[in-house]
């Protein structure tokens, strides 16, 4: 059985093709087989014929994690251990060093081969020339790795057409080669919209594997977000690094776990949501939880409005949790405001909820 090109002519007639794609019993699949080319904690990050993504905010250390997957092919013994780099955003001076931080790691100097397309002027808003320059390099170079740094600025305006034709693109070079492809494109996770256009959508779509990167106190997590292969579970894979004094990443241990509150405080909160011998499941305690926690903090935050409204002699005690103007506020005066498991239903309720 033969893969069908997409961007070259088929000879094949219609029914040939058809009968192509059908897997059966009687087909022979020991040629679609992929072999591991970067494996962390026991998850593949980069595989033949398959596109990895990373993703996350535009802070997030997805160029550092991209240095450290091309450097892990470039320092293979293998003499066709290549890596071609793309980089679509700056400038040949910037680009120069990441070249020399690739490079120094490399087996052979002639396995890199990195592409500054800042260098490019005027011609760098020609997409279709972006295009074909890009597929003739590939078939010329043969690299075990493309990576492309990143989506967002590669051609972040071009219509549907042009970016189903790189596509199409990727998906030859995939099908035909042993060819690995690592993309970078922010926020497709986020709140935040991305900026990838319409090559970034159907690339993230399209993705084998997709990992999402977010930074805590200079640790950065690498976690699988979406794979055709989720029999590992995702947090026994991340991998955890920080950025070197030679501007790479370096595996390191994971953060410590925050409590997102005190004992004291959860104690506290037990003994009120939770009856002695109560029966609950782990969502219904961190509902509850969480409810108790969001009224405690609301009540705090009223307490806190109130004293600073009696410091200030806006508001004078009345009697219980009632207080009442002193004319110099914006509530009518002599107006009672109720404090307690009710906070305030008054004008202060506005600003306590906010």
């Amino acid at each position: 059985m033969d893969i069908n090109y997409y961007r070259q002519h088929n000879l094949k007639t219609e029914t040939e093709s058809w009968q192509d794609c059908q897997f059966t019993s009687e087909t022979d699949l020991s040629g679609f087989t992929a072999k591991p080319l970067v494996t962390l904690n026991g998850q593949h990050i980069l595989q033949q014929h398959h596109v990895s993504y990373l993703t996350g905010k535009e802070t997030c250390r997805a160029h550092h994690f991209a240095k450290f997957l091309a450097i892990n092919i470039l320092s293979s013994p293998s003499s066709d251990a290549r890596v071609l780099w793309i980089d679509t955003l700056h400038g040949p001076h910037i680009c120069s060093r990441i070249y020399h931080e690739l490079v120094d790691h490399a087996t052979d100097e002639k396995n890199l081969h990195l592409v500054c397309l800042d260098m490019l002027g005027g011609q760098r808003d020609n997409v279709f020339a972006i295009s074909r320059n890009i597929e003739a390099l590939i078939s010329m170079f043969k690299p075990t790795l493309v990576v492309i740094d990143d989506i967002d600025h590669l051609m972040p305006f071009c219509g549907i057409n042009v970016a189903n034709e790189f596509c199409r693109i990727v998906r030859d070079v995939t099908n035909h080669t042993h060819t690995a492809f690592l993309f970078i494109g922010y926020n497709h996770l986020n709140k935040r919209t991305s900026t990838t256009g319409n090559l970034g959508k159907f690339l993230f779509i399209q993705a084998d594997y997709v990992f999402t990167l977010s930074t805590q106190r200079e640790v950065t997590t690498v976690r699988l977000a979406r794979s055709y292969n989720l029999s590992r579970n995702p947090n026994d894979s991340e991998f955890h690094f920080t950025i070197g004094a030679d501007n790479l990443p370096h595996e390191t241990d994971r953060l410590p776990g925050i409590k997102t509150v005190n004992d004291d405080t959860l104690r506290d909160i037990i003994s009120e949501v939770i009856q002695p011998g109560q029966v609950i499941t782990p969502d219904e305690f961190l509902k509850q939880v969480n409810t108790r926690q969001r009224q405690l903090k609301r009540q705090h935050r009223a307490d806190d409005l109130i004293t600073q409204a009696l410091n200030l002699k806006l508001l004078r005690h009345c009697d219980g949790n009632r207080y009442t103007t002193t004319g110099s506020g914006h509530i009518p005066d002599n107006q009672p405001i109720e404090i307690g498991n009710n906070l305030i239903n008054n004008n202060i309720e506005t600003i306590v909820n906010t």
